[in-house]
Parts: structure tokens; C-alpha cells; sequence
């Protein structure tokens, strides 16, 4: 039943939460685990002004980004492939993340998406949105969302 979950990460405590639940998961089914991290292009939204003062600004902050969130994963897969789980690690850039998690648990076959959401409600899910919603609505997998009150 679950032989591929996979785990939609963004550097961040609160998307890690979903980890113990694919790790207790992983390990009584002897599923493989797939990292995820996407990172939108042109993260930062730079001003034509900047851009004139810094031509090569915007490239060398997407890099940092992107070398930020390759050493993130890196550490993640092997922290967990230490403790002995069948675990890989990709980074994807897609301006639509909730796409880009889909479209990956297409190409690597994952069966199960495991996340975390807000549980936003209301006006705060319309004017911020939800990826996990928006995952939940077009994934062709099952989908186990983590709620994750806010601190």
C-alpha cells in the first residue's frame, strides 16, 4: 500500500513536521522516500531599479537560494539515510510549487504525498492560498496532510 512517499520539504520547522509521520510510515511498510524542495523562480522580486544599480543581483541571490535549499536537502537525505531509510532528495524549480509537487509525484511514482498545512480558513486561505490545498485538489495519489497550528 505505501511503497513511495513523498515529502514536500522547504527549509522550514513547519514543513518538517510531516518527517516523523513518513519516517514511522517508511519503516513499517519499508516504503521508499522521496524529498522534495521547490524553489520558484525568481524567488525575489527585484525592482527595475535595483536591477539597473545590480545587473547580476537578482542571478546571485536565485543561486544562493538554490544552493541553500541543495545543501538542506542534501543534509536531510543524509541524516535519514544514516538512520537507515531508503531516501533521495530532489530539487525542482517551478514557479507553481503545488504543480511541481504533483508533476513529481507523477515522474518518481511516489503512491503517498505526505505535508503539512496551516489549516488556514477563510479570507486568510484566499488572500494567502494553499499549497497543500491546491495538492490535495489535482494530486493523483493519496494525500496524508499534517495540521500544524501556528506558533
Amino acid at each position: 500500500m505505501f511503497n513511495h512517499l513523498l515529502v514536500p520539504l522547504d527549509g522550514s520547522p513547519f514543513a518538517e513536521k510531516a518527517l516523523p509521520y513518513a519516517l514511522e510510515i517508511a519503516e513499517k511498510c519499508n516504503a521508499k522516500i522521496t524529498l522534495v524542495h521547490v524553489i520558484p523562480p525568481g524567488q525575489w522580486e527585484w525592482e527595475a531599479e535595483m536591477r539597473a544599480e545590480l545587473p547580476e543581483g537578482e542571478e546571485s541571490a536565485h543561486q544562493h537560494d538554490t544552493r541553500d535549499a541543495a545543501n538542506y536537502l542534501k543534509k536531510q537525505e543524509e541524516e535519514l539515510r544514516e538512520q537507515g531509510y531508503d531516501v533521495t532528495a530532489l530539487l525542482v524549480k517551478d514557479r507553481a510549487v503545488d504543480k511541481a509537487i504533483i508533476e513529481t509525484a507523477k515522474s518518481e511514482n511516489a503512491d503517498t504525498i505526505i505535508m503539512t498545512t496551516h489549516g488556514l480558513t477563510g479570507l486568510q486561505r484566499r488572500i494567502l492560498g494553499s499549497v497543500a490545498e491546491k495538492v490535495t485538489r489535482h494530486a493523483p495519489v493519496p494525500i496524508l496532510l499534517i495540521r500544524v497550528e501556528s506558533s
